[in-house]
């Protein structure tokens, strides 16, 4: 069932996307333990494709289901890559 409230608390006020960007780090980390750049690569282009899924099909649906809300949060918040400082007032 999805969630009927947004949420903006930790990890996701980092974030908006904190498990995706935890399983690319987590599968590139094996990969690099591997030794196995074909596998580094692999997951490179898989997590091309999620990121696009994620910013085309289902941010639609984000600002669908939470309009305003959504949208506020996302020009606060960043996509994928963390900014670990508040912004300032």
């Amino acid at each position: 069932m999805a969630t009927q409230k947004l949420i903006v608390r930790p990890p996701y006020s980092f974030c908006r996307n904190p498990m995706t960007l935890g399983t690319i780090v987590a599968y590139l980390g094996i990969g690099v333990i591997l030794g196995s750049p074909g596998a580094a690569l692999v997951i490179i282009l898989g997590a091309a494709a999620l990121l696009t899924y994620i910013r085309r099909a289902e941010e639609q649906e984000m600002i669908a289901r939470f309009g305003d809300e959504y949208l506020a949060y996302r020009d606060r918040v960043p996509f994928i890559i963390p900014r670990l400082r508040r912004r300032g007032p």
